[in-house]
């Protein structure tokens, strides 16, 4: 996981295709409508969401086998939580089309909680079990998101 400001992106050598992604998610505002946006194919594309903030940690975390998420804020503000996805017990299988598991909290080990706020953004990677839509200091709110999907083969990790 990274998580840092859309400003040092670009001190990342994560190749070109991330290079791409942070340079779509930097042209969204609030008026974005949500949806898909092609950046590059398959290889790269975003989905817009607009949707509510919740109380309490998350009762399942997601991980992806072929794609990393680059998750950004458009306005709002939200806790992801993270934490290693190694050891977990599936919640639900592997949706290769879908490119989702889901896995439990095994109640030992501890969340990472990034907050995340307009101009920071982080890169989840297949080992990172994670779930957002968290509650902040400042309360629930209703948030705009991007979360660009970049296949793992385009990422120099």
């Amino acid at each position: 996981m990274i998580y840092d400001t859309l400003d040092n992106a670009s001190s990342y050598p994560l190749g070109t295709a991330f290079q791409k992604a942070v340079e779509f998610v930097k042209k969204l505002d609030a008026a974005t409508p949500d949806g898909r946006y092609d950046i590059d194919g398959d290889k790269i594309y975003a989905k817009v969401m607009s949707y509510e903030t919740q109380d309490g940690a998350p009762e399942k975390y997601e991980v992806h086998h072929k794609y990393a998420d680059l998750q950004v804020l458009i306005a709002g503000h939200e806790t992801v939580f993270v934490r290693m996805a190694g050891g977990l017990a599936v919640h639900t299988p592997y949706d290769a089309e879908k490119d989702c598991e889901f896995l439990s909290p095994d109640g030992q080990a501890a969340d990472v909680n990034v907050q995340l706020f307009p101009g920071y953004f982080t890169l989840v990677l297949p080992q990172d079990a994670h779930m957002g839509k968290g509650t902040t200091c400042l309360g629930k709110c209703t948030l705009k998101k991007a979360v660009v999907k970049i296949a793992l083969s385009e990422l120099h990790i």
